[in-house]
């Protein structure tokens, strides 16, 4: 039998961009019938070869809360016709809280999904305006009660290291976190080495921003609070309540294979990684005349897969086993230095034959792993 996969689709429409977004994002609203059509088409010839299982499906975008119900169900209905998706599977839609009306919750609902991830990123006003978010503070909570209300698995994201983010408003939004008791929450750093809005004000005031060691500071603040709260520390940037893991994220840190659809979207399956076009007139152009959008495509070689296993496999709690690491340190020599560092000053510990990264080691995990490229 051939092995479950994961299906990423990727729906690239926003209202707007937020300011601090790197994705391959649109607010051509007008596209979004030609979008659909591609994707459906990108669909239709995964089923070749035999219908395969599918253990999670996830919407991701850009903003798939954006693209009405209706609009949705053909690809839905294009993705069962290729694929077996059982009644547990974990179907995944992002969302913004301004998009969550009773319309749209029965619209989900309808379609199968059972799991909404919302882009809260802060419960203070002035933070969410900074931000260039869409929806005020209570608007996040009003949405997140709903969706917890309409049973569906919930998860939300947060973003710290941000300027005007003090002391009392971390506590504020990490409360009001726990009061809601979502499944799943993301914690993630603003990362300013990327190309995106805020990173030019952080160039010419750096000074409004916290530096490295205060924004790590929140980080573990955070994730002491709703570790105590009950939620597991499982991912460098992931909390969940027991059983309500991402499952479909854990396939990317596991390796295990997953296909993608879409402008920009990237797929893995044993050593082969591919994407497609991240231009979206090109990918529309690229299916419409009957093409591959595939952007590139290759096969990692032995010792890249093995790197990649430690790299992605100490993201997680469970760290990687002991061998695994010994051989990577065989052809790797800065990285058995590096590692050793970080087991001389709790970064990571090694026992029960695994090596596990600590949470303060998952803050400086970016500088063990450019020892493995």
């Amino acid at each position: 039998m051939r092995r479950a996969v994961g299906l990423y689709v990727h729906l690239p429409f926003c209202a707007s961009r937020c300011a601090y977004c790197t994705f391959v994002t649109s607010t051509e609203a007008a596209l979004m019938p030609r979008t659909l059509a591609a994707v459906r088409r990108e669909v239709e010839p995964l089923a070749r070869g035999g219908r395969r299982r599918l253990a999670s499906l996830y919407l991701g975008g850009g903003t798939p809360s954006l693209v009405p119900p209706e609009l949705l169900e053909p690809v839905l209905a294009a993705v069962r016709d290729s694929f077996e998706l059982p009644a547990d599977a974990e179907v995944t839609l992002e969302a913004n809280p301004d998009d969550v009306t009773p319309e749209r919750l029965a619209g989900w609902r309808r379609l199968g999904v059972n799991r909404v991830s919302v882009g809260v990123q802060s419960f203070a006003d002035h933070v969410l305006a900074m931000l260039g978010r869409r929806h005020s503070a209570a608007q996040a909570g009003f949405a997140v009660g709903a969706l917890l209300e309409a049973g569906f698995a919930v998860s939300l994201d947060l973003i710290l290291g941000l300027p005007r983010l003090d002391e009392s408003v971390l506590e504020a939004t990490l409360a009001e976190v726990v009061r809601l008791r979502p499944h799943h929450v993301s914690v993630y750093l603003l990362e300013m080495d990327k190309p995106h809005e805020l990173a030019r004000p952080a160039v010419r005031h750096p000074d409004l921003f916290p530096d490295a060691d205060a924004a790590a500071r929140q980080c573990l603040r955070a994730g002491r609070t709703l570790v105590a709260a009950g939620y597991r520390h499982y991912e460098v940037s992931n909390f969940a309540l027991p059983s309500h893991q991402a499952r479909h994220n854990t396939r990317y840190w596991r390796g295990q294979p997953v296909l993608a659809v879409g402008v920009a979207a990237h797929s893995q399956g044993g050593r082969r990684r591919w994407a497609n076009l991240d231009d979206l007139p090109a990918y529309l152009e690229a299916v419409e005349a009957g093409r591959s959008p595939r952007a590139w495509s290759r096969r990692l070689d032995e010792g890249e897969a093995l790197r990649e296993r430690v790299m992605l496999g100490l993201r997680l709690a469970r760290g990687v086993t002991s061998p695994m690491v010994r051989s990577c340190r065989t052809g790797t020599a800065a990285l058995g230095a590096r590692l050793d560092e970080f087991l001389a000053l709790g970064l990571a510990r090694e026992s029960a034959g695994r090596v596990r990264l600590t949470p303060r080691g998952w803050l400086l995990s970016n500088e063990l792993f450019e020892s493995l490229c």
